[in-house]
C-alpha cells in the first residue's frame, strides 16, 4: 500500500535513495606541518653552525620537528584524497516487476472492447461447454439463432440469469434506466418472450433441451461472466475426486451505468483468477432454480413467469 510521507517524516527518517547529496567545500591543506618542517630545517642549520655545546640539543629538536612535520604532511594528503573521492552511492531500489510479467502471473490475456454472445460462441468448439452468467441480456432474443446453431454443432450451454423478481435486478435497472428506458415490467415481458422462443425451439429441435439449460438466481450478481470448459481435455480432480473439465478461457466485465453487453470485457487464460470465476459461477448455479427445460404440467405457461418455488 502506498504511504504519503510529510517533509517532517522525511527529515526524521533520514535521506533515502535518490535524495540530493549536499555539496561539501574542498578542504584546505593545513599549514602547521609545513611550519614544523621549516623550523626543523632551521634548527638543523643552527646545530651545524653552533658550537659543540648546542649542536646535540639542536639536532634532537630538529629531528623531532622534521618527523612531526612529515607525518602531518602525509596525514593531510591522505585526508585530501579521501575527500576528493566520490561518495559511495546507496544501493538502487529493487527493479519493479514489468506489467507484462504481472499480467502473465494473473492470467490476463487481454481486453475486448466489445464482446457479444455471437463473438463468444465463435470461439467455442463442438464438445465444449459455455457457462454464461448475466442479469438479463437485452439482446438475448436476437442471439437465439447463434445459440441454436452452436447447440446443433455440439456445444453445451448453461445460462444463468438474475431472477426477474430479485431486488438486485431492480437496483441494477435503476442504474441503466436513464439510457435504455426499461422498467421491471419490460424485463418480465422479455423473460416471457424468451420462454416462448425457447419452447418453440425445443419443440422443433430436441437438441435444444438436451444441450441448453437455463436457471435463475437471486442475490448480488457479482459480474457478467463467460467461462468456456472442455470435457475432452485433461481436467483436474476436485476435492471429491471428480474429474472437472479443463478451463479453456474466461471473460469478465462490470456492472456500471451501461448494460453488460455494452461494456468492455477482460479475457483470462487458465489460471488462479479464471478458476475463481468458474467457482463463483458454479456456486451460483448450484443454488439457482431451473426454468428451462421444464416438465410439462409442472410449470406455468411461461417458464420465466415464476410462481412459488418448489
Amino acid at each position: 500500500m502506498l504511504e504519503t510521507r510529510s517533509a517532517t517524516q522525511d527529515h526524521t527518517a533520514g535521506k533515502g535513495w535518490g535524495a540530493p547529496v549536499r555539496a561539501v567545500p574542498p578542504r584546505r591543506p593545513s599549514a602547521a606541518p609545513a611550519v614544523l618542517l621549516g623550523l626543523g630545517a632551521a634548527l638543523a642549520v643552527v646545530a651545524v653552525a653552533a658550537g659543540q655545546a648546542w649542536s646535540e640539543l639542536a639536532l634532537d629538536a630538529a629531528v623531532v620537528l622534521l618527523t612531526v612535520g612529515g607525518v602531518g604532511l602525509l596525514l593531510d594528503a591522505a585526508l585530501a584524497r579521501r575527500q576528493a573521492s566520490p561518495p559511495a552511492a546507496a544501493p538502487p531500489p529493487p527493479e519493479p516487476v514489468p506489467p507484462a510479467d504481472r499480467e502473465d502471473r494473473l492470467g490476463l490475456a487481454g481486453v475486448r472492447e466489445e464482446l457479444g454472445t455471437v463473438d463468444v460462441l465463435r470461439g467455442v468448439r463442438p464438445g465444449q461447454e459455455l457457462w454464461w452468467m448475466d442479469t438479463f441480456p437485452l439482446t438475448l432474443a436476437g442471439d437465439l439463432d447463434a445459440i441454436h446453431k452452436a447447440l446443433g454443432a455440439g456445444v453445451r450451454i448453461r445460462l444463468l440469469l438474475l431472477d426477474p423478481r430479485s431486488p438486485a435486478l431492480a437496483s441494477l435497472l435503476r442504474d441503466i434506466r436513464h439510457r435504455y428506458g426499461l422498467s421491471p415490467m419490460d424485463l418480465r415481458r422479455g423473460f416471457d418472450t424468451l420462454s416462448h422462443q425457447l419452447r418453440a425451439l425445443g419443440a422443433m429441435d430436441p437438441v435444444v433441451a438436451e444441450r441448453l439449460e437455463v436457471r435463475v438466481y437471486d442475490g448480488q450478481p457479482g459480474a457478467p461472466v463467460f467461462v468456456v470448459l472442455d470435457d475432452g481435455a485433461a481436467g483436474t480432480d476436485d476435492a471429491a475426486g471428480t474429474r472437472e473439465p479443463e478451463l479453456v478461457r474466461a471473460y469478465s466485465s462490470y456492472y456500471l451505468l451501461d448494460a453488460s453487453q455494452d461494456m468492455p470485457y477482460l479475457e483470462w487464460r487458465p489460471g488462479a483468477f479464471a478458476e475463481k470465476l468458474r467457482a463463483f459461477v458454479a456456486h451460483k448455479w448450484s443454488e439457482a432454480h431451473t426454468v428451462f427445460p421444464t416438465d410439462t404440467g409442472e410449470r406455468s405457461a411461461s417458464a420465466f413467469h415464476l410462481g412459488e418455488r418448489p
